[in-house]
């Protein structure tokens, strides 16, 4: 669900999911499950005997877009049950009351439009409930399922180690268990922090459970020799060299709060430690060279499967089994073309650096996987335009169904260059990109983990430039703005030449 990457992304273990040591209390779910319908069913009782059969009606379709959203949310955990999401919906609507749901304006469309939007119906921040209200819909959703449960879950599919999920699992209290629950039904921006009077509480609440759970220099360790191949003694060398003040300032960036600014000193400070006990060749394996010019490994991590028709006459696909399979010649150039509202940017693609980056591109754009999306964020404070999300239009999207490699490290952001958007976990990259359109962009640099795969030219860098220019504060926006009016991608074309 939405909620479990808000709550947790500080992961570096892209391990697939497993079940962590945590039994559902599933009997209790259940029972409240059936209240919830029983009290539905005396509603609808009233309803037949004559009063409030439009505020009913109402009642019943905020019930309804709950549940269908949860029912067809690609990240929600596979043991949540379709009675736990009905009871989800039924829940709300029954504490909202039919009545008060009508005074508000709540109706199934909106629910869509505000779930597709950020990945969550914001019923706090879009619809004017009160405290009192807020507090009554997330008890009565909190019995509907055994959260503790999903929330381990969400850990695990955003990357982190079955052991650190049953951790938090294990030692979450009611109120950080309603609190996530708020953090799905009121804001997803606020998690563990949304309930009126407790906000306080549940933020050193979550304070407390990375401070039992999370081992940043475990993790470290583990990503080191498990993910990049490097030796047990040089990655002890790093995690001995990292200081109990370092991973503070890194538990308090990635809290709620945290400021950017902090999480890059952290992570500069965390890279030079590894330039300091890697060897040149664990460093030249990770992609490195004392972080200055970056070194590019091999990538042949193609998948299998039908090219598009590189005439662009081929159907429009959003979703697939694995990752693209070589469509492009290595020996050729490629230019990517977007003909967008605000004007065409013609963007050569990196076929000697990052082959794999740039045949992932061109093939997503030759099954038209761009057409009719928006240039979603715009972000003056770090110079970057986003897009690339046709299935939501923003940052929750699920994206094409699997991540590519990333093809090196310590890169260096410039304008004019289109990079692949991730997450903060390694090879979590699929179809999302951000154009880098000014100085401020190096800021980014002290990351360099989001990879570059082509550049533009000065015509195009004018055009994005204009974008950028329109940026307007949005606060439906999780990351913050748009450009207004907004842009459109009406197409990406993918020329091939000598």
């Amino acid at each position: 669900m939405a909620l479990m990457g808000a709550a947790c992304s500080s992961g570096d273990n892209d391990a697939e999911p497993q079940s962590p040591a945590v039994s559902p209390e599933a009997g209790a779910a259940e029972d409240e499950v059936e209240t919830a319908s029983t009290e539905v069913a005396a509603a609808a009782q009233e309803d037949e005997d004559g009063t409030g059969q439009g505020s009913l009606l109402a009642a019943d379709e905020v019930a309804e877009a709950i549940y269908q959203v949860l029912r067809s949310e690609v990240g929600a955990p596979e043991s949540i049950t379709d009675q736990q999401m009905r009871c989800i919906g039924d829940a709300a609507a029954l504490t909202l009351g039919e009545d008060r749901i009508v005074e508000l304006g709540i109706d199934g469309p909106s629910l869509e439009a505000a779930y597709a939007e950020s990945g969550s119906f914001l019923l706090g921040d879009r619809f004017e409930i009160d405290q009192h209200e807020i507090d009554k819909v997330v008890e009565e959703a909190a019995t509907c399922a055994d959260w503790r449960l999903l929330f381990a879950e969400g850990l695990q599919g955003f990357g982190e180690s079955s052991e650190m999920a049953a951790c938090f699992a294990a030692e979450m209290s009611d109120l950080a268990v309603n609190s996530l629950v708020g953090g799905m039904l009121i804001s997803p921006e606020r998690p563990l922090g949304t309930l009126g009077t407790d906000s306080e509480r549940a933020g050193q609440e979550m304070a407390r459970l990375f401070d039992i759970c999370f081992d940043l220099r475990s993790v470290v360790y583990d990503a080191l020799v498990n993910g990049s191949g490097v030796s047990e003694q040089s990655a002890q060398c790093v995690v001995d060299s990292m200081s109990d003040e370092l991973v503070e300032r890194y538990l308090l960036a990635t809290s709620e709060g945290g400021e950017e600014d902090e999480m890059m000193e952290v992570v500069s400070e965390l890279l030079d430690i590894q330039n300091q006990c890697l060897t040149p060749e664990e460093l030249e394996l990770m992609g490195m060279t004392e972080f200055e010019d970056p070194e590019f490994a091999p990538a042949d991590d193609f998948g299998s499967g039908p090219c598009p028709p590189a005439d662009g006459s081929g159907t429009t696909v959003l979703d697939f089994d694995g990752p693209q399979p070589m469509c492009l010649d290595p020996a050729k150039q490629y230019t990517a073309v977007f003909d967008t509202t605000a004007g065409e940017m013609r963007i050569a693609l990196d076929m000697v650096n990052t082959p794999v980056t740039a045949n992932n591109f061109a093939v997503l754009a030759r099954w038209h996987y761009y057409d009719d999306t928006l240039l979603f964020r715009t972000d003056p404070s770090i110079g970057i335009i986003q897009g690339g999300a046709p299935h939501t239009n923003s940052p929750s999207d699920p994206g094409p169904g699997y991540t590519i490699p990333d093809e090196g490290s310590g890169f260096t952001y410039e304008p004019g260059q289109i990079v692949m958007a991730r997450t903060a976990a390694p090879n979590s990259a699929g179809a999302q990109f951000f154009f880098a359109v000014n100085e401020n962009t190096t800021l980014l640099n002290s990351q360099g983990t989001y990879v570059v795969f082509g550049q533009m030219d000065d015509a195009s860098l004018a055009v994005v430039e204009a974008i950028l220019a329109s940026h307007m504060d949005q606060p439906d926006n999780p990351l913050g703005g748009g450009p207004e009016p907004p842009v459109f991608v009406n197409s990406v074309t993918i020329e091939e030449s000598g």
